[in-house]
């Protein structure tokens, strides 16, 4: 994944620019630009990009209940 894709993966995961600007202490502005692919990001703001979005992932992942299905009577 790379800082881009992370971008896009917490805004689809409902984060906005200004929120993720907000975890990393950066500008909106420099979000949108790395993720228009204007810039390209510092070596730690790239990984933190990138921590973020797995992160998010993996709390998404643990929010999501296992599908039960109704036992049969046998």
């Amino acid at each position: 994944m790379n800082p881009s894709d992370a971008i896009a993966s917490l805004v689809a995961g409902g984060m906005t620019e200004q929120a993720i600007a907000v975890e990393l202490n950066v500008n909106q502005t420099t979000i949108n630009r790395i993720r228009r692919q204007v810039v390209t990001p510092s070596y730690e703001t790239g990984k933190a990009l990138v921590d973020l979005a797995i992160k998010a992932e993996r709390k998404a992942a643990r929010r999501k209940k296992p599908i039960h299905t109704p036992a049969t009577a046998t």
